[in-house]
């Protein structure tokens, strides 16, 4: 296999499964036309057992799994899985992630998020991804879960984002630790402007101290030698 065969068998391994458009984002999104890259070296992956597709969903696109694949492919939970990918797909779009598990337990809580992502704009995220509208007592006894751990001592400063459908009623500010309710990452895209404009001045004020700092020493030497001079002279 070509080496972008096997990093999109790893993917699928990573992900569970991927939607064309997915593995196009993550794979070919350097291509002319992405998309149909991604269907030609799909096929062929169909075609020599390597990859498997979930081709039932009627005007939606196919998914796909390895073969063998580590979930049903006709999974309740596909949905759920493809927008925590989706998720994830898109938070690279904007920034670096440092890593990110899936369903992964955490140390001293007795919640787990849906993914767990370290060193996106330079903060940890407990991520929770829900397709169906979660009533406002549904978000509150799920994050009362995140409060009891936060009360414990063990919160680092992470913060708690709440993908999909938005309960209006939910109040956010109820809770010490910043979470936000957002339809998908993209809403965030005017908070990550500014974010990143802070860090690019901060950034900047750092370098001009820096060169000042450099600069410094040497003005004080010539000054140094001009004052000499006009005593010798």
């Amino acid at each position: 296999m070509k080496p972008r065969d096997l990093d999109i068998i790893k993917s699928l391994q990573r992900f569970k499964a991927l939607t064309r458009d997915q593995i196009a984002a993550l794979h070919f999104s350097n291509n002319a036309r992405p998309h149909i890259s991604a269907n030609q070296v799909l096929k062929r992956l169909r075609r020599d057992n390597h990859v498997i597709a979930n081709t039932d969903r009627s005007f939606q696109q196919y998914i796909y799994f390895n073969n063998p694949s580590p979930i049903k492919t006709d999974s309740q939970k596909l949905d759920h899985y493809l927008l925590m990918n989706q998720t994830i797909i898109d938070m690279l779009k904007y920034s670096p992630i440092s890593e990110f598990q899936f369903e992964t337990s955490i140390p001293n809580a007795d919640f787990i998020p849906d993914v767990y992502v370290k060193g996106w704009l330079d903060n940890d995220w407990f991520i929770e991804c829900q397709n169906s509208l979660y009533t406002t007592k549904q978000l509150y006894s799920k994050l009362d879960r995140y409060k009891s751990y936060f009360d414990k001592g063990y919160w680092n400063n992470e913060r708690v984002l709440i993908i999909g459908k938005v309960n209006l009623k939910f109040e956010p500010n109820d809770y010490p630790f910043k979470v936000k309710q957002v339809r998908g990452i993209e809403d965030l895209t005017d908070t990550i402007k500014r974010y990143k404009s802070v860090k690019l001045q901060e950034f900047k004020n750092k370098m001009k101290n820096h060169i000042e700092n450099q600069i410094m020493p040497t003005q004080i030497i010539n000054n140094s030698v001009n004052s000499l001079k006009l005593k010798g002279g």
